[in-house]
């Protein structure tokens, strides 16, 4: 008897064949094509132990080549268990060697199932080598690297510091991590499934990548110089916090940036995060601030170029502009009286720069800040840079406006104002602060070199020439004489601001700063040196003025650049004389006194009669000194 089956469940059975067929086949196409490469690293995985070695990190060096960070060979130590002949003995010698508990360490090395387990990192050469002579079963080493910097608590903030793992975690050591770090290599060895060394098994060696080296346009020598005034300044001042930057103004290169309080990188506190934190926090790129009559630098450079006033003009201070309704006093509460534009540089007076921002006019002073590039960050390359913050252009009232202009209701970055200052006094060229000088292989090879460039601002050289002349002066005869060095050019301006702590004005603290340059032949160089919350005295002129002056002396003397004396220099200087008696003195007398003897001087305190004085009565002074009087 014939059995028969309907067409269609012919077919049916035809093409639940080919569905299978085709699962099938696409299952051996995934697992062999697609995920072939995975499986094949699973199963060299299960059938090979690997051990890391680590790359060495790429060194930091500073423009003439001295060694700033560099990374020493170290080992790691490993067991497997599976391998052990003889847990105990390795436990003794091991605990022995390296100062780990016995104990602890023998029930740690004795576990089953763990291919490898690591005993310690960071083991000198000499221990290892001891460790290996005696040649035990299951002990394993590979290359491991320390980071070390040759000079402790030296570009602390700026060189910025690796994790445990040599990870780059804060200044150059992060932002320039993909360069330093390297790529690392690995030992690779057969093994069975419970990861037991094979006898006739073959080792394979993948050898690790050094990173690249950093050569940068730091300057050793003139870093030392600059902390050694910071650590001066510090234990003069009693300051909350005292940072440096040093930069040449024609190109961007920074040569030294030194902050105080700071620690050993050697030795980080890492048992203590707040301080790590705040003190590994390179304040010069990371931290906003109001820059008080620094900033009238800028609003100088806007009112020449944009012929604000004529030559001639007069401003007369009263010690106040009445603006908005609102009463804006000048730091001089007698006033000023009458004076001309270089008069009032001279003299900072807040009401020659409330007049010269109100001339210019919102849009226009504007347009000018974000030109200087205080609007953005400035592209340091350094972690952890933020931007300057300003009062949105619509929401800018006139009140607003003349503030702005003697430098309060803004904050900016130290190096976003160094930048803008350099642009305004090196004929106008807008410049990129920058630390790399050139990255090289571990052959020596450059494979990067940094390219300095530059673009024309609003600003022109005839302007530049202008405020330098204005601020040279101001070095001569004005509030920046403790920076005066005898024979040089120095041109700056001081700045004296309140600290405002949740939006108010917190009595008694204040940012006290200089921002002084030089374009003297062979040294082009600008200071920005700001003094946090200086106890006794605060202002720029006595604070910060005298130390950013050591500085350039400083740099002259490394550099071998021999003073030109002239004439004029006689004169500003003048003979060393002993300075009187002010205490008891009306502040009128006082200030007769001190002009008669052509000293600079500040006043601190709203009374009639000097109570106290800096210097001292008796000390031996000449006219570049700023006197402190209190009344």
């Amino acid at each position: 008897m014939k059995v028969s089956f309907p067409a269609k469940r012919i077919k049916f059975v035809a093409i639940v064949c080919v569905m299978m067929f085709a699962v099938v086949a696409g299952k051996l196409f995934y697992v062999q094509i697609i995920n072939g490469v995975n499986l094949q690293a699973k199963a060299l995985s299960q059938w090979n132990r690997d051990l890391p070695v680590t790359a060495k990190r790429g060194g930091i060096y500073d423009t003439q080549g001295i060694l700033l960070a560099g990374a020493t060979t170290r080992y790691s130590v490993y067991v497997r268990p599976n391998a052990l002949t003889d847990a105990a003995k390795a436990a003794s010698l091991l605990s022995a060697r390296l100062g780990l508990d016995y104990g602890k360490l023998l029930e740690k090395i004795s576990r089953k199932g763990v291919s490898e387990i690591t005993v310690a990192k960071k083991v000198e050469k000499e221990v290892m080598l001891e460790i290996q002579k005696e040649n035990l079963d299951g002990i394993y080493f590979t290359r491991d690297t320390q980071r070390y910097y040759p000079y402790g608590d030296f570009m602390t903030q700026l060189l910025g510091f690796t994790n445990i793992d040599g990870e780059g975690q804060s200044g150059l050591e992060r932002y320039y991590e993909n360069y330093l770090k390297g790529v690392n290599g690995y030992i690779l060895t057969e093994s069975d499934l419970v990861g037991k060394e094979l006898e006739n098994g073959q080792t394979a060696f993948m050898p690790a990548i050094d990173g690249f080296d950093l050569n940068t346009t730091l300057d050793f020598h003139v870093q030392a110089i600059v902390e050694n005034v910071v650590d001066k300044a510090m234990a003069a001042t009693n300051a909350k916090r005292i940072s440096c930057l040093v930069m040449n103004p024609e190109n961007g290169e920074v040569l030294a940036l030194a902050e105080s309080p700071s620690f050993d990188l050697n030795n980080l506190p890492r048992d203590d995060v707040a301080k790590l934190l705040t003190y590994s926090k390179n304040n010069m790129v990371s931290s906003v601030y109001e820059p008080g009559s620094t900033f009238k630098i800028l609003t100088s450079a806007i009112a020449l170029e944009e012929n604000a006033f004529r030559e001639d003009h007069s401003f007369f201070c009263p010690g106040y502009r009445t603006v908005d309704g609102q009463r804006i006093r000048c730091w001089r509460s007698v006033g000023h009286g009458s004076q001309d534009f270089a008069e009032g540089v001279c003299n900072s007076c807040n009401c020659v720069f409330m007049d010269c921002a109100l001339a210019i006019g919102k849009e226009t002073f504007y347009d000018y800040l974000e030109d200087f590039g205080l609007m953005a960050k400035t592209g340091v390359d350094v972690s952890g840079e933020t931007s300057g913050l300003f009062l949105r252009e619509e929401a800018v009232k006139n009140v607003d406006l003349a503030r702005i202009g003697f430098g309060q209701a803004v904050a900016v970055t130290p190096i976003g104002l160094a930048s803008a200052v350099a642009t305004a006094v090196n004929g106008g060229n807008k410049i990129t602060p920058h630390i790399l000088k050139s990255i090289t292989d571990f052959n020596g090879n450059t494979v990067y070199e940094y390219k300095i460039s530059t673009e024309k601002s609003k600003i022109s050289a005839e302007t530049s020439e202008k405020l330098r002349d204005l601020l040279q002066n101001v070095v001569e005869i004005g509030s920046g004489k403790a920076a005066y060095q005898a024979g040089y050019s120095i041109g700056g301006k001081t700045g004296t601001a309140q600290k405002y702590v949740n939006g108010a004005i917190a009595q008694g603290k204040y940012v006290s700063s200089f921002v002084g340059y030089t374009f003297t032949e062979g040294v082009k160089a600008m200071v920005v040196f700001i003094v946090d919350e200086p106890v006794g005295p605060y202002y720029g002129s006595i604070v910060a003025a005298p130390y950013v002056g050591e500085i350039f002396k400083g740099i002259f003397d490394y550099k071998n650049v021999a003073p030109v004396y002239t004439q004029k220099d006689k004169e500003i200087i003048g003979e060393p004389f002993a300075m009187p008696d002010l205490r008891g003195l009306s502040v009128n007398e006082a200030r007769n006194m001190l002009y008669s003897l052509g000293l600079y001087y500040e006043i601190d305190g709203e009374g009639d009669y000097v109570s106290a004085q800096l210097p001292a009565p008796g000390a031996t002074v000449d006219k570049t000194v700023s006197v402190l009087i209190s009344v």
